[in-house]
């Protein structure tokens, strides 16, 4: 028997296993694969990471004043939030209308409420969030025509704000 031979075929057979071994491991390495799902890669410091909520952030928030209504039509479709003056209201239909109390020449805003609001009173500084349409078509049932088809009408093809929400000013 040869015993000198053992030895040498022991270490080729482990050089061979090692150098499989790490030919494998960096076979993974630097390809175009993508990351695993649900992996991603940390900020950099200059990247902020969205706030939570961020995406329902208004579009606007402020005062219902001249500024906003030169420029309600870009807001078609997106919430934002205004401070004015209930002008008029129908409690029935959790409808109003807001103004600038500082310029009453300003054209009204009709404000379609998305619940009642038994509190509401004419004269009172209100905050209301909602959705801005741009061309306002009148809902009025038969039975209301005589009481509320006045209060409608004035607004027909004009914005307002949709499924709003009221709060105090």
């Amino acid at each position: 028997m040869n015993t000198t031979h053992r030895p040498l075929e022991f270490r080729k057979l482990a050089t061979v296993l090692t150098l499989a071994t790490a030919a494998a491991m960096t076979a993974g390495c630097g390809t175009g694969d993508s990351p695993a799902p649900g992996t991603e890669a940390e900020p950099s410091p200059t990247q902020q990471e969205p706030t939570p909520g961020a995406a329902t952030a208004n579009a606007y928030t402020g005062p219902y004043d001249e500024e906003f209504r030169t420029e309600v039509s870009s807001y078609a479709g997106q919430e934002v939030t205004l401070t004015g003056e209930i002008a008029d209201l129908v409690p029935s239909r959790s409808a109003l209308v807001l103004t600038d109390p500082r310029n009453p020449d300003l054209d009204p805003l009709l404000v379609s409420a998305r619940y009642a609001f038994p509190d509401a009173e004419e004269g009172a500084v209100v905050e209301v969030t909602g959705t801005v349409q741009t061309n306002f078509q009148a809902r009025v049932d038969q039975d209301d025509q005589d009481n509320e088809a006045g209060f409608y009408d004035r607004h027909i093809g004009q914005p307002y704000l949709d499924q709003a929400d009221l709060g105090a000013g």
